[in-house]
């Protein structure tokens, strides 16, 4: 074989080598733009705790920048606080001893303690907030989206295998409104009713799917009621621990209402101010409701996970 026949062949082999590359190289790129599971997380109480309190600090400063435009110093104490110091400082002013008494004696010896009784030590947890009242769903407060926790939202996940792997297709809207009521300690009421022509997908070539597979045109909303009250460990509540508690109602989707229990997770974050995780497992039939497909979907389960996110205010 002479070198040029030589050179040609290693040429060949390094062009279908420098091929090859490419394509695998776009075959990736392909994946992790269209079909890598980029799912968000699960609804979680550290993720919903810690958007909240990030969230409560933006309004402050919001507040507080407002407050500079507008020429007040936020840090300045109103009139009324320094005249309340004043008069603190007035009762803490030492007094003057009494130059007739100078010659009395004063007996400075502590009075003995052996034969009184301990003082009864109790455990104080702290006091966050108030947990009995109505507690409405905040439906304005924070910025929903796919990329943090922040708001209220809910919505579901369902896992799907498309031809290429398997992924979690997540569907999810902000527009929740409703309220809870706790009375003597009890969860008495609740109903939360979620728009569901609201609903977006964290992949957008599944929303057209997901409208006719609710068939959100014509069923509009989906609605949760409490049917069965609760006892609630209150005082767990208002010490600002999570409280974990099961509560049972009627679900109703596509219009067609089944009961349901959703697990649930409920903290007070400051006075008023409360976040309530949840979620359930559902069969889609039993709603009425049938899995869309696909040609890239190979399989779609049979059931999902409903789930939310709700800040409460109470007043």
């Amino acid at each position: 074989m002479s070198r040029s026949s030589r050179g040609d062949g290693m040429n060949k082999k390094w062009l279908i080598t420098g091929v090859l590359v490419v394509l695998a190289a776009l075959v990736a790129a392909i994946w992790l733009l269209f079909f890598r599971d980029d799912a968000p997380e699960a609804v979680s109480t550290e993720a919903g705790l810690e958007q909240l309190q990030q969230d409560l600090a933006a309004d402050d400063q919001d507040d507080a920048d407002s407050q500079l435009d507008e020429g007040a110093d936020p840090d300045a104490p109103d009139a009324e606080d320094t005249d309340t110091a004043d008069a603190h400082a007035e009762d803490a002013a030492p007094e003057i001893a009494d130059p007739g008494n100078a010659g009395t004696e004063v007996d400075d010896e502590p009075e003995s303690t052996e034969d009184q009784d301990p003082e009864p030590t109790v455990e104080q947890r702290p006091f966050v907030g108030a947990a009995n009242g109505v507690w409405t769903v905040d439906d304005e407060f924070g910025d929903f989206d796919f990329d943090t926790a922040s708001g209220s939202f809910a919505g579901f996940r369902v896992a799907e295998e498309l031809t290429v792997g398997k992924v979690t297709a997540v569907g999810r809207t902000g527009g929740v409104t409703g309220s809870l009521t706790i009375e003597d300690g009890n969860l008495v009421a609740a109903e939360i009713t979620v728009d569901m022509t609201t609903i977006v997908s964290n992949d957008a070539r599944r929303e057209h799917a997901i409208v006719n597979a609710l068939d959100s045109r014509n069923f509009p909303t989906a609605v949760f009621t409490l049917t069965e009250p609760m006892p609630l460990d209150t005082e767990t509540l208002e010490s600002g621990s999570t409280l974990k508690v099961d509560v049972v109602g009627d679900l109703t989707v596509k219009g067609t209402t089944n009961q349901v229990t959703f697990s649930l997770q409920a903290t007070i974050a400051e006075a008023g101010i409360g976040l309530i995780i949840g979620s359930t497992e559902i069969v889609w039939q039993d709603f009425g409701v049938t899995p869309p497909r696909a040609p890239i979907v190979v399989s779609v389960e049979d059931r999902g996970i409903v789930e939310f996110q709700l800040i409460v205010r109470t007043s």
